[in-house]
């Protein structure tokens, strides 16, 4: 695989200034540092380093300590595996600046990042789309990896010739993987995913330079796929069908208001068979992993979440389900009303 970089100067006469090292980036200055962003994403359950194996792109913005907006360069392709990898910004002047990056912004045309002016312009936002009703932005992309870093007040120095500026970029990922799987326990009826409609609604379709939300508009997620699965018991003499729905959504927050919500409706009754504050029910999880973290710490490190409800058929209620059992990622979640609203 070639690696793409992008070419754009500012002016004219910076051309004969750079050398064939700075074709990445739009400068906004003239001079003679350069800093090298290295990258670290080990901000995940298991606590390693995988930046090499998970990150295709990368795309840094430099800004001067009072937010203007100074240099951006960005690069993919096979390079970023290389051991040791670093993206070189030269034609800065010495001083103090903030670094930012938006990884993955490459990989798939589903976020939007205008150029900013400055630092507060920044915004990462999902290429959304609208329903008949305006108000309501979905979507129903698969996401992939989205990463972002930030360093702030990083010095830059006048140095010998040979040596460089170097600054470590640690990364979060934002972007998640939700699958739903519904399955009957007390009945043989066949489950497909068209019996049911499945949404994630939340209020997170933009985040700004420090990774925060600063969307108040709702949207909503749809599955970007459904299928029906077949579960074969531990006996093996039995095999059920599973409606499944997989979701990918934007960073997860937790908050006490707006929050986030997956809904499951039974098409057939057009009853909601399963709705609840989507991450209340994912923290309640994270004590099952091996360190202590707070509950924002536990939705950054982790990106994929297995939801499996079981659905109890009410008996001379025709094909009328409701939610009894609820496991994420493996672990029952126990609650004590089986209506669950």
């Amino acid at each position: 695989m070639k690696t793409n970089h992008i070419i754009a100067l500012m002016t004219a006469a910076l051309v004969g200034m750079l050398s064939a090292s700075c074709d990445k980036a739009i400068y906004d200055g003239k001079g003679d540092c350069q800093i090298a962003v290295r990258f670290k994403y080990d901000y995940n359950l298991k606590n390693a380093d995988a930046f090499r194996t998970e990150i295709k792109s990368v795309a840094v913005y430099v800004f001067e300590p009072g937010g203007k907006f100074v240099a951006k360069a960005r690069e993919n392709g096979a390079s970023l595996s290389r051991e040791g990898y670093s993206l070189v910004i030269p034609g800065l002047n010495p001083g103090k600046y903030d670094v930012v990056a938006w990884c993955g912004l490459q990989d798939a045309d589903v976020f939007d990042v205008p150029d900013p002016a400055t630092k507060q312009e920044l915004m990462c936002r999902i290429k959304t789309k609208s329903r008949t009703k305006a108000t309501e932005n979905y979507s129903d992309a698969y996401l992939g990896g989205l990463y972002h870093g930030l360093v702030e007040n990083v010095t830059l120095k006048n140095l010998p010739e040979g040596d460089v500026n170097t600054v470590e970029l640690p990364l979060v990922k934002d972007t998640n993987n939700i699958q739903v799987m519904l399955q009957s326990f007390n009945s043989d009826i066949n489950l497909t995913p068209d019996q049911f409609t499945f949404a994630i609604y939340d209020y997170n379709s933009e985040l700004d330079y420090k990774n925060e939300n600063t969307s108040f508009k709702p949207v909503t997620y749809d599955p970007f796929e459904t299928k029906q699965g077949k579960v074969t018991l531990n006996d093996g003499t039995e095999a059920l069908t599973a409606a499944m729905a997989e979701f990918s959504v934007n960073r997860l927050f937790y908050r006490n208001t707006d929050k986030a919500k997956l809904v499951i409706t039974q098409v057939s009754t057009g009853k909601e068979i399963f709705n609840v504050p989507l991450v209340d029910y994912l923290v309640m999880v994270k004590g099952h992993y091996a360190f202590e973290m707070d509950s924002q710490e536990y939705l950054d490190r982790q990106d994929n979440y297995s939801i499996v409800v079981f659905l109890e058929h009410r008996e001379g209620a025709g094909e009328e389900f409701i939610a009894a059992r609820v496991y994420i990622n493996g672990w029952q979640i126990v609650y004590s009303n089986p209506d669950i609203d």
